[in-house]
């Protein structure tokens, strides 16, 4: 057993004493016990997050449920009553509970695609239950999208408290009739940012779109530009403009990256699809941010009469970004017409 110098025991020192003192020395043995004791308990209770607490972030790309189990809040003893487990009011302190607009029974409903889902409070921002997003809106997508799309999205995800576990199965049985399940929401479901939930499905939407059609229009959140009919790259837009990944690019870079900015969230979340899609290597897009040019700015740096138009691939060749509904595998990757460009890299970036 290690000797007693963390934090909790810095102020209290054993008294040395000579070694024929044996009563001393006993009680000075049981003074370091003691302080070990203290120092342990002291660490317990910091590391122990606080009742009714927001419990832990499940970390990205676990899909929720695994991850930071550790973390989440006992569950209180069948004894204790529920005005134990309510937050205390605002008057009798600085900052109400997180979850205080669910212990007064306040939801609701905002429209994600065509259908309503309820959403409850936390600390006055919206959020929804991971369990009605998939089952009310996100099936259709999941059945068909290989996962291996998922990893171009980042989405915090927390766990319920008691009190919002019991809201939700207000919601689930009184108000929509059990059309979330029969199982009851527990402390171990998890709810996102009702913001984050509307980009997801925008983003799997786009995503099964693209795939399954392989369209393009002006409008599109992402695409290719095709460069006088041969070199192919990636764009995506943000605040109504295009942008393209640095990387793809070569020579007067010095240039380039004056006029660079950094994509990252949701917008370099349809970049990465794109990316995917053309089968470039992962590690040259998988960070959380990406350096890029506007189109606008690239045009400038080629000849004029040098053609740029949209394009999406129709060429099936060897991938997995879509799936049939019996768990069949759809090759749905595609050959790119790659030459090598006086400013574009091409073959060096294929998987």
């Amino acid at each position: 057993m290690t000797d007693t110098t963390t934090s909790a025991s810095t102020m209290v020192k054993v008294k040395t004493e000579r070694p024929d003192e044996a009563e001393i020395r006993e009680l000075a043995a049981k003074m370091v016990e003691a302080n070990k004791a203290k120092a342990l308990a002291a660490s317990v209770a910091a590391a122990r997050p606080p009742p009714g607490s927001l419990v832990g972030v499940a970390p990205p790309g676990s899909g929720g449920q695994m991850g930071l189990l550790n973390f989440l809040a006992r569950k209180p003893n069948a004894a204790t009553t529920a005005s134990e487990l309510r937050p205390v009011p605002d008057g009798d302190k600085k900052n109400p509970a997180p979850d205080e607009a669910s212990w007064k029974g306040h939801f609701g409903w905002d429209m994600l695609g065509k259908c309503h889902i309820p959403y409850i409070y936390r600390s006055s921002e919206k959020y929804v239950a991971v369990r009605m997003v998939e089952i009310k809106l996100l099936n259709k997508y999941l059945n068909y999208l290989h996962a291996d799309i998922y990893s171009c999205t980042c989405i915090r995800s927390y766990y319920i408290t008691e009190i919002e576990a019991r809201l939700l199965n207000e919601i689930n049985n009184r108000h929509c009739d059990g059309q979330f399940g029969r199982d009851p929401f527990t402390q171990k479901d998890l709810v996102v940012r009702l913001s984050d939930a509307y980009e997801f499905y925008n983003f799997l939407d786009v995503c099964y779109n693209k795939l399954l059609r392989g369209t393009t229009n002006s409008k599109d959140k992402c695409g290719f530009i095709r460069i006088n009919k041969e070199s192919v790259v990636p764009y995506t837009v943000r605040d109504n403009q295009k942008f393209v990944p640095l990387f793809y690019f070569e020579g007067e870079t010095d240039n380039l990256k004056l006029k660079a900015d950094q994509l990252k969230g949701w917008d370099l979340s349809y970049l990465k699809f794109c990316c995917k899609v053309q089968g470039i290597r992962n590690e040259l897009f998988a960070s959380e941010t990406c350096s890029v040019i506007s189109l606008s700015d690239i045009k400038s740096y080629f000849p004029p009469g040098t053609e740029f138009e949209e394009y999406w691939p129709n060429k099936v060749v060897d991938s997995q970004l879509l799936i049939s509904a019996k768990g069949e595998i759809i090759s749905l990757s595609y050959s790119f017409k790659f030459q090598h460009h006086c400013r574009l890299i091409g073959n060096p970036y294929l998987v």
